[in-house]
């Protein structure tokens, strides 16, 4: 028995049968064993029936799942290549416009020419090593060096493909490879970002009152006071903590400085420093709950902006730059503390970040493109042994 939206949803997904069963046959070119998979296929549609929505893409979510059907059992069967890639490769009008076909033709046309030729040349025409050296004009050394940096970008982009199409336009700028920790195929129209940034406020919401050991691990009340060495006096100044959290910045500058707003996003966050706000009777210090996608500021109206280990979780580092430099006053002084590029994913996850650090080259480039010159740079290694710099930026 299935109520009438279940009803519904499977009555969509049985309209795509023939598709599903051609794009089988196509794949597996055995039509008994073509039919014995699509049987899997609709099994499993059956199980998921109750997670699925018929307001997203079912076509696609059968493609996905008929896909990875046909790569599971080229791998059970021991074939390197797991999948006929011919025709899709080649554009085949009979596909319709399948997700994969979409996806591989988007990845493809992103590939420099060589990189795409010898991925040509070696999954659809099946040249060994000796015929691609020679048809490259290339040492079999160097066709190995080729083929794998064609293979990496070929999956880098592929995967690209499933992102937004803001962020398709800005990963020549971003280490996109970061998030692609968090695409799944599968769940292609699930507005991905949303789901990292919710479920990145649920754990600072968890972890709010053991955030200060953890921060510390990282940047400390010593770090703090080493960079403010370098700062004008505070006296005249009006001061925007960016991403307070508990408040360590905002709390010392608001001893020192004329006006300090701290804003941060995470209601929890917010409650605990405004009650400390009211404990310390620190008049200076304005406690305000609020987006840095989206500052309620007007512009030039700070003359220092804190960023601590906050651009790691913004979706749009690089916009961070850019609103900064126009809420700072001319003269004015923007402070990133950031984690340089690291590979320790298992902390990346642990803490819900969307990107591992970022080289200094490119912090410095996402400077210079808004009008922000760097002043000063320096790190030191935190306990967990990442290295963490801190930028002094001039408008």
């Amino acid at each position: 028995y299935m109520n009438i939206t279940y009803q519904k949803i499977w009555q969509q997904l049985l309209s795509y049968q023939a598709e599903i069963l051609g794009y089988l046959k196509r794949s597996v070119e055995d039509g008994e064993l073509a039919r014995d998979l699509f049987q899997e296929v609709y099994y499993q549609a059956l199980v998921h029936l109750p997670e699925l929505n018929a307001d997203r893409s079912l076509k696609n979510w059968l493609f996905t799942v008929a896909r990875n059907k046909v790569i599971n059992f080229f791998r059970d069967q021991g074939r390197r290549k797991m999948v006929d890639f011919k025709d899709q490769l080649l554009d085949d009008a009979s596909h319709d416009g399948t997700i994969d076909s979409e996806a591989i033709q988007f990845a493809l046309q992103t590939l420099p020419e060589r990189q795409k030729k010898i991925l040509l040349l070696r999954e659809i025409e099946g040249f060994n090593y000796r015929q691609l050296a020679k048809a490259l004009d290339l040492s079999e050394a160097a066709v190995t060096s080729l083929l794998k940096r064609a293979r990496d970008n070929f999956k880098k982009h592929y995967q690209l493909f499933f992102l937004p199409d803001w962020l398709k336009k800005e990963a020549s700028q971003l280490p996109i490879e970061d998030l692609l920790r968090f695409v799944k195929p599968e769940v292609t129209d699930v507005p991905i970002l949303q789901n990292l940034m919710q479920r990145s406020q649920q754990y600072f919401s968890t972890i709010k009152g053991r955030w200060n050991t953890v921060r510390e691990q990282f940047f400390s009340h010593h770090h703090l006071q080493h960079i403010l060495q370098y700062l004008p006096d505070l006296s005249q100044k009006v001061v925007l903590d960016a991403g307070s959290a508990t408040g360590m910045v905002a709390i010392n500058c608001a001893l020192k400085a004329q006006q300090v707003v701290a804003l941060d996003l995470n209601q929890r966050f917010i409650q605990y420093l405004q009650n400390l706000k009211n404990i310390l009777m620190l008049h200076a210090l304005s406690v305000i709950r609020g987006d840095l996608k989206k500052t309620p500021f007007k512009p030039r109206k700070f003359d220092l902006i804190f960023t601590v280990l906050v651009l790691h979780h913004l979706p749009q580092p690089q916009k961070w730059f850019k609103d900064a430099s126009e809420l700072l006053k001319k003269g004015g002084h923007l402070i990133i503390v950031e984690f340089e590029r690291h590979h320790d994913k298992q902390l990346a996850d642990t803490m819900h970040d969307l990107w591992l650090g970022f080289a200094p080259s490119l912090i410095e480039r996402w400077a210079q493109l808004h009008n922000l010159k760097v002043n000063f740079t320096d790190s030191w290694i935190s306990k967990p042994g990442l290295p963490v710099r801190w930028y002094l930026l001039k408008k």
